[in-house]
């Protein structure tokens, strides 16, 4: 009888299920193969994207991909971007999720802003964004080294205005 189960589970099992299809070698079921496997992986992929952030007892972080228990404050922390969710105390377990939406509404967290408010100001490296942001703005051709080569090169327009918005966010940071 136990044997019987074993037989049953194993061919019920997705695992099972694909690789029989796999086997076959018709298009439709490798279709089915490869709808079946997104399937398995998307989700796995999203979950492992939201993580859980607090601090412990001692003040030590702890990191986890479980909410920590009711009494404590803790964030729900998105890999794919800056945003976090902060759960207050006795709010308990919340879904892994920094976006709101109906039925779980929350202010939101962009910690983008914070971070750059984090950075102590260098006054060294305000005077080079300054200079360099200076030489961008002319008209003059401005030669780089090329990192994959090695060899001399120009900018272009593209990346005179990508240098330039880099030396303002510089500025921005470390002068003001």
């Amino acid at each position: 009888m136990k044997t019987l189960r074993k037989k049953a589970s194993k061919v019920s099992s997705p695992a099972f299920l694909i690789n029989r299809l796999a086997s076959v070698g018709s298009p439709l079921a490798l279709a089915i193969v490869v709808a079946a496997s997104l399937a398995i992986a998307i989700p796995a992929a999203e979950a492992s994207s939201t993580y859980y952030r607090w601090k412990d007892e001692q003040g030590k972080l702890v990191v986890s991909d479980r909410p920590p228990t009711q009494d404590i404050e803790y964030e729900v922390v998105s890999q794919r971007s800056s945003l976090v969710r902060r759960v207050k105390p006795g709010e308990g377990a919340v879904p892994a999720e920094v976006k709101p939406r109906p039925g779980n509404e929350f202010e939101q967290t962009d910690t983008r802003q914070e971070q750059l408010e984090a950075v102590a100001r260098n006054p060294e490296s305000c005077n080079r964004a300054k200079d360099n942001l200076d030489t961008l703005n002319t008209s003059a051709r401005i030669r780089i080294r090329d990192q994959d080569t090695g060899e001399l090169r120009f900018l272009s327009e593209d990346e005179k205005e990508t240098q330039r918005q880099k030396a303002r966010d510089i500025i921005r940071v470390h002068c003001e």
